[in-house]
């Protein structure tokens, strides 16, 4: 055995045979996604907690200098939104990436209006049951309008601004709205929600002035409903029968960071060519959320 094959299987851990889901895990959009994407993937994330084995893209600096940009972009508009004045604001970029400095400008002056008396909800978790589980959202900006209606606004800081029909199909844009729909009643008087009063919006700096809005409805909450059901119990079962497949396209595997234990490559694929829906964005582990308070349904 070479020394190369060596140091292959001596980086590769033991995993166990058979798996379980705790009674307390909590299913988001990441994890649905992870699962839809490719369900070894899911396995290695949510069940064995394998964290980070290899880099997303290459070349590696530039591909973490994205991702922390991402991230001070969304603790910006998060400080803006809580209140704190653009003056301040402003002093403090002073020193900071060029780039953060466009957004931020590209921000201020292409956010989505928002009427007068909006109120403000940053950062709010939000979860309902699942098939016997939990399934959470975290909104980057809930804003309750006066004429009751409710906008969902992410913020995302991808290279490019995806096709629409990709967003569309994106486990986010099904499970927010659904995961609102039901555990809203908070922000409008204790009283349901009317699904066609909520709105998801993705805003890009990258696309300042093209943002993406998607109306709910009544009947995209029931074909959610069904949806979400139908992909938990194949989870589930997955889980029972420790039956975790590969994806086919092996494209996919190239932005992976679990590739290598999938001996699915050991190199990152060059960020210029980074997929829309797979580009670097906020690493939500980043952020603090125990100092977020959690609404259940």
């Amino acid at each position: 055995m070479d020394s190369s094959s060596a140091q292959k299987i001596v980086n590769k851990p033991l995993l166990p045979t058979s798996y379980s889901l705790l009674p307390t895990f909590q299913f988001s959009q990441s994890s649905l996604q992870d699962f839809e994407t490719c369900p070894r993937r899911f396995k290695l994330r949510y069940l064995d907690r394998l964290r980070w084995p290899a880099v997303e893209s290459e070349p590696v600096r530039e591909a973490e200098r994205l991702a922390q940009l991402g991230t001070d972009f969304h603790r910006l508009v998060q400080q803006h939104v809580a209140g704190l004045a653009e003056e301040i604001l402003n002093q403090n970029l002073a020193e900071s990436d060029p780039s953060l400095r466009i957004w931020w400008q590209s921000y201020l002056q292409y956010r989505p209006t928002l009427a007068a008396g909006t109120r403000l909800y940053p950062e709010t978790v939000l979860s309902v049951p699942l098939r016997g589980y939990r399934l959470m959202a975290r909104f980057d900006l809930l804003a309750v309008q006066p004429d009751g209606r409710f906008l969902i606004i992410d913020w995302k800081t991808s290279l490019h601004k995806p096709e629409r029909d990709n967003l569309a199909r994106r486990m986010q844009t099904r499970v927010y709205p659904y995961v609102l729909a039901l555990a809203g009643t908070a922000f409008n008087n204790g009283q349901p929600l009317d699904p066609a009063a909520i709105e998801m919006i993705y805003w890009y700096p990258a696309s300042p002035d093209q943002p993406e809005h998607f109306p709910y409805s009544a009947q995209l909450r029931q074909r959610d409903e069904e949806f979400l059901s139908n992909l938990t119990e194949q989870i589930k079962h997955a889980v029972q029968t420790a039956t975790f497949p590969l994806v086919e396209d092996k494209k996919t595997c190239t932005y992976c960071i679990y590739r290598s234990y999938c001996d699915r490559g050991q190199t990152g694929g060059p960020l210029a060519e980074l997929a829309d829906e797979t580009v670097t964005e906020l690493d939500l582990s980043s952020l603090d959320w125990d100092q977020i308070a959690e609404i259940q349904f």
